[in-house]
């Protein structure tokens, strides 16, 4: 196992702890803002914000785990109509995806210039915060796409996987 794999899977683990953590704080926010409501008649208002931003980040570092997974949604018609194509198309996907990451790194720190000042409405944190995510996923993805290149090229050679 190289570096990059090394990293690619600490980084995967950690990433996946977060995505689980986010989820369960996601989940009693909500379940205690529910009974606030339908009790109390009333609850914290930060509750419904919180729960957005922590969805948005699920999302993006999910997105960023289903590179190296390789669980993204494909369109292998080519693939499935004549499999050796697969060693052709392969370099094609990995540069459109590297290429895609990588604008999303740029468009993400460039965001961050623009939002960085600005507060959320309800928890007055700042914005950078929560449009940080963009960045990082997109460099996780870059991390895991990588990782991924070396071990298809390693198998392609006749090595273990």
């Amino acid at each position: 196992m190289g570096i990059v794999e090394k990293i690619s899977y600490w980084i995967d683990l950690i990433v996946r702890n977060l995505i689980t953590i986010f989820l369960s704080v996601m989940t009693v926010i909500l379940t205690v803002q529910i009974i606030a409501r339908s009790v109390f008649e009333g609850g914290a208002v930060w509750t419904d914000e919180l729960a957005r931003f922590l969805m948005i980040a699920m999302i993006f570092l999910g997105a960023a785990l289903a590179v190296r997974d390789k669980s993204h949604i494909t369109v292998s018609i080519f693939e499935e109509w004549k499999p050796s194509l697969r060693k052709w198309f392969a370099p094609f996907q990995w540069i459109a995806m590297l290429l895609y990451a990588g604008i999303l790194v740029k468009f993400g720190l460039d965001t961050l210039e623009v939002v960085g000042p600005q507060t959320s409405s309800n928890m007055v944190i700042s914005m950078g915060i929560v449009y940080a995510v963009l960045p990082i996923s997109a460099a996780i993805m870059i991390i895991h796409l990588i990782a991924r290149i070396g071990k298809d090229r390693h198998a392609e050679k006749g090595g273990n996987e």
